[in-house]
């Protein structure tokens, strides 16, 4: 009697562990793979007299049916910015980024085979340097300004006579400005990094 009980139960044991779901072994469908085929080489970039960037690389092995060039300002989060498809057989492949993000940004390359899933190149970065780093927000502003910078800056509002209304000196990372004393208006903030001598202006909406 107690052998019945046991082999009754021990089947009962493997068919409840039977009727569980499976484990998923499938993979995340956001895993990027990395040129496993080593299809793309010397990806390299040259930025211009104009401030445009050409990104240049060479293929081995087998032509890919298109290129989609993607591009990011933090390495994380692309976007596709052109795509080249009906690809022949070139020594060099090149394409131009005409209207290039200023400072730093990230360029990959993604392409794939026929009913393949999509590849990637190794990303690179670029830097146009020279320029004045900045945020500010909201805009139009009711009574606090928020500024973020990435470098000092010397900050200035100015009025439509071009009169400085505000002012602060080595403003750097996150920064209030209370603009309260504004009256409402179109006004210009003005940025300006002393190392480098560069100044960038926006405008700027008192409500």
């Amino acid at each position: 009697m107690i052998k019945l009980l046991l082999s009754i139960y021990v089947s009962f044991l493997a068919l409840a562990c039977y009727s569980q779901s499976p484990p998923d072994y499938s993979s995340p469908t956001d895993i990027m793979i990395e040129d496993p085929n080593r299809i793309i080489h010397d990806l390299s970039s040259r930025i211009t007299d104009n401030l445009k960037i050409i990104l240049s690389w060479t293929v081995s092995n087998s032509m890919p049916d298109f290129f989609a060039i993607e591009r990011s300002d933090n390495g994380k989060s692309f976007e596709v910015v052109s795509v080249l498809s009906n690809l022949v057989a070139e020594k060099i492949f090149q394409w131009t980024d005409d209207a290039p993000r200023k400072g730093k940004s990230f360029y990959r390359l993604r392409y794939a085979f026929k009913h393949g899933d999509s590849l990637y190149s190794k990303t690179i970065p670029v830097t146009i340097a020279g320029y004045v780093a900045f945020k500010f927000y909201p805009n139009p502003v009711d009574h606090v300004l928020i500024v973020r910078t990435e470098a000092p800056l010397d900050l200035m509002i100015t009025d439509a006579n071009g009169r400085v209304r505000l002012s602060e000196s080595h403003v750097q990372g996150l920064h209030t400005i209370n603009v309260s004393s504004l009256e409402k208006g179109v006004y210009l903030i003005r940025f300006i990094n002393k190392l480098t001598n560069i100044m960038s202006q926006e405008k700027l909406i008192k409500n």
